[in-house]
């Protein structure tokens, strides 16, 4: 990505920020413990509902970071559900099935949904969310997008994001659905 793209992305998110801000400020420790709470309930509901749907579908926080990976998403995209949702220190060690040593192999660190998309569809979303992270009327939106894959092949998608937004109506997460575009297949014929 090169400077001019990097300065979209920062102008993208100093649009949202000062109004996330504001919110956040005034809320207190057991507030943003509630919030958590909401996202995990909410993770739940959909966890269940993606199961159900055979869209390839991946809900993340509003950082980008990935919470959630339907199974048809990483059939699409052919990352590795453990590399996107890697185990959690706490998850791993209350579970008796993932071994100690699990947790020296595989990083904990978080995928963010923007790693997995090329420069110009990670600047049209943060350009998109900015728009819609604090306005009621415009929680969804489609655009189309170009997700890679782990060995560096593009996978053109139309996806359909939507905000869920918590009790105090800041963004809580995003629900990405993606439908891989066949354009190749079209030309051919």
């Amino acid at each position: 990505m090169d400077k001019s793209d990097i300065m979209r992305i920062c102008g993208s998110l100093a649009k949202f920020r000062p109004s996330f801000m504001a919110v956040v400020m005034n809320l207190s420790e057991e507030d943003l413990v509630f919030m958590e709470k909401c996202f995990q309930r909410t993770l739940i509901e959909y966890e269940k509902l993606i199961t159900y749907s055979g869209t390839p579908t991946v809900v993340w926080r509003r950082s980008g970071e990935i919470c959630l990976v339907g199974k048809e998403f990483s059939l699409l995209t052919e990352w590795p559900h453990e590399t996107l949702v890697p185990p959690t220190l706490s998850s791993s060690l209350t579970s008796s099935s993932v071994p100690v040593s699990a947790l020296t192999q595989h990083p904990t660190s978080p995928t963010y949904i923007y790693q997995l998309m090329n420069a110009q569809s990670v600047i049209e979303y943060w350009e998109r969310f900015a728009t819609a992270a604090f306005d009621n009327q415009n929680c969804s939106w489609m655009i189309r997008c170009v997700l890679v894959s782990p060995t560096g092949r593009d996978i053109p998608c139309s996806v359909c994001f939507t905000i869920k937004r918590d009790i105090f109506d800041v963004p809580l997460a995003v629900i990405g659905n993606f439908l891989p575009l066949f354009e190749g297949q079209r030309e051919k014929k």
